[in-house]
C-alpha cells in the first residue's frame, strides 16, 4: 500500500464517524471489552511490513496474578494458506500491575532496568524506556513478518485456570508512522472453572448467574457500521483533499455524474494501483475485518473453520448478502472478501450500495468469532489515517443455536506442571 506522512487534517477524522452514526448500537452479549476478565484475545497482532504492535496487559486486583498467553503465528505459508504456528509463555503481575511490550521485540527479565536513572547512578527520568515497571517474565519476541493473535488465559500458581477475572488489555497496532488503538476482549470465568481441566468451555449463557457454565459464551453476531469500500470521507471531501470536477477544479465530487455535463471527476476515488493492480488508496476509505475462530487447539495445533454469513444494508435499508470462511485467521479488507480483483464489483463498496455508510451483520454458522475492524481513509495525494475498533457483539453462541448448546472449547496445551 502506498503510504506517505499524514498531515494535520486527518487528525479530525474519527470526528466524523460520530456524525454519520458510526457509534455502536444497543446490542450487547456476554464477551466484553471494559471488565476485567479470565480470558484476554488479541485478535489483530501484528510485525511484519512497516507494522508493530504494543500489547498492554493489566491486573486490576490486589493479589499476584498469573496468566498463560499464546500467540498464533497466521502468516501465509508457501501455499498461502496460515501457518498456524503456537508459542505460549507464562506472565505474573503484581497488585494493579500494567505491563507492555513489544511485539517483534519482546521483553526479557532484567531487574538492572531501571528507567530512572543517570551516569552517576542518580535516579533522573530516562527518556527511553521501552520496558518500564517491574518485568513479567520472559516473553519472546514474534518471529519476522509475523501477523496473527494473542490469547491470555488466567491461571494459578501450578498453571490450572482459575476464574479470577482480574484481567485487562489493549492493543496498539504502529503502522508506517501511523498509530490505531483496540480494546483485549474479554471473557469471564465462572465457578466451573478447572473441572474439564485444560479444556476451557465457553458455554457460560447470556444472563445466567455465576453457577452456570464456565467461561462467558462466544458472540452469536457480529455488528458493523461503516463507510462503503471507496467512498471519499465526507471530511476530506468538504476540504476540497478528495476528487474536484476538472471544469472549476473546486467542485467536490465522487464519480463524474457528480460534476457537470462533459467533466470528470479529477483525483477520485481510487484503490487499486491501476498498473500493479495493488492497493493504492487515493481519496478513498476503506475497512479491513480481523476475525479469529473461538475454538482452539493448542494442544494439538488444529486451526478451526467458521462460515460467516454476511448480511449488508445500505442507507435505504436494501439488503445485500454474500458468505465466506475464516481458517485460523483472517485479515483482509471488506472488498477482497468478494471481489478481490474488482473492488467496485464487491457488495461492500460505494458502486454497489449507492450509500456512504453502510450497516453489516456477521453471522456465524458453524462456530463463533472474535474481531476487531479498521478503517482506512486517503486524501488526493495518498496520505493516510487509520484507526481501530471493536467489533459489537449481540447474543451469545451457546443460546443462540437453536436449543442445541454450541459450545466453543479452548485446549490448552500440557506444561506438565504438577
Amino acid at each position: 500500500m502506498r503510504t506517505e506522512k499524514r498531515k494535520a487534517f486527518l487528525s479530525g477524522l474519527c470526528v466524523v464517524a460520530v456524525a454519520l452514526g458510526m457509534l455502536a448500537t444497543s446490542a450487547y452479549g456476554d464477551a466484553n471489552t471494559e471488565k476485567g476478565s479470565s480470558i484476554l484475545a488479541f485478535p489483530k497482532v501484528l510485525a511484519n511490513d512497516g507494522s508493530d504492535t504494543l500489547i498492554q496487559i493489566t491486573n486490576i486486583s490486589n493479589n499476584m496474578v498469573h496468566a498463560r498467553c499464546f500467540y498464533v503465528n497466521a502468516a501465509p505459508d508457501s501455499f498461502g494458506n496460515p501457518l498456524w504456528q503456537e508459542t505460549d509463555f507464562v506472565i505474573w503481575l503484581t497488585k494493579q500491575q500494567p505491563t507492555h511490550w513489544q511485539v517483534s521485540e519482546g521483553r526479557f527479565f532484567d531487574p538492572t532496568d531501571v528507567c530512572y536513572t543517570n551516569s552517576q547512578g542518580q535516579y533522573e527520568p530516562n527518556t527511553h524506556c521501552a520496558n518500564a515497571g517491574i518485568d513479567p517474565g520472559a516473553i519472546p519476541p514474534v518471529p519476522s513478518n509475523f501477523i496473527g493473535e494473542l490469547k491470555c488465559v488466567e491461571v494459578d500458581a501450578s498453571d490450572n485456570p482459575v476464574a479470577g477475572n482480574h484481567l485487562k488489555g489493549e492493543a496498539t497496532v504502529f503502522t508506517d508512522g501511523d498509530a490505531s488503538k483496540y480494546n483485549a476482549i474479554g471473557l469471564l470465568g465462572y465457578q466451573d472453572v478447572g473441572l474439564t481441566g485444560n479444556q476451557l468451555l465457553l458455554n457460560h449463557p447470556l444472563g445466567a448467574d455465576d453457577s452456570v457454565g464456565e467461561y462467558d459464551a462466544c458472540p452469536n453476531v457480529l455488528l458493523m457500521n461503516q463507510f462503503t469500500d471507496g467512498v471519499t470521507d465526507p471530511f476530506i471531501l468538504e476540504k476540497g483533499l478528495g476528487g474536484t470536477c476538472d471544469g472549476d477544479g473546486t467542485t467536490p465530487c465522487t464519480t463524474d455524474s457528480d460534476c457537470r455535463s462533459m467533466e470528470k471527476c479529477e483525483d477520485g476515488p481510487q484503490i487499486l494501483d491501476p498498473t500493479t493492480k495493488t492497493v493504492a488508496l487515493r481519496s478513498a476509505t476503506l475497512t479491513d475485518l480481523t476475525l479469529v475462530p473461538c475454538t482452539e487447539d493448542f494442544e494439538n495445533n488444529l486451526p478451526a473453520t467458521v462460515t460467516i454469513q454476511v448480511q449488508i444494508f445500505n442507507e435505504f435499508e436494501e439488503q445485500f448478502t454474500t458468505s465466506f470462511p475464516v481458517t485460523c485467521f483472517l485479515n483482509k479488507f471488506l472488498f477482497q472478501l468478494d471481489s478481490p480483483f474488482n473492488p467496485n464489483q464487491s457488495i461492500f463498496s460505494f458502486s454497489r450500495l449507492s450509500t456512504t455508510v453502510a450497516h453489516t451483520r456477521l453471522i456465524p454458522v458453524t462456530g463463533s468469532v472474535f474481531g476487531v475492524v479498521g478503517t482506512t481513509r486517503a486524501d488526493k495525494n495518498g496520505n493516510l489515517a487509520r484507526v481501530a475498533d471493536n467489533i459489537h457483539m449481540e447474543g451469545d453462541r451457546f443460546t443462540g443455536t437453536n436449543g442445541q448448546g454450541f459450545t466453543d472449547v479452548i485446549t490448552l496445551s500440557d506444561t506438565g506442571v504438577q
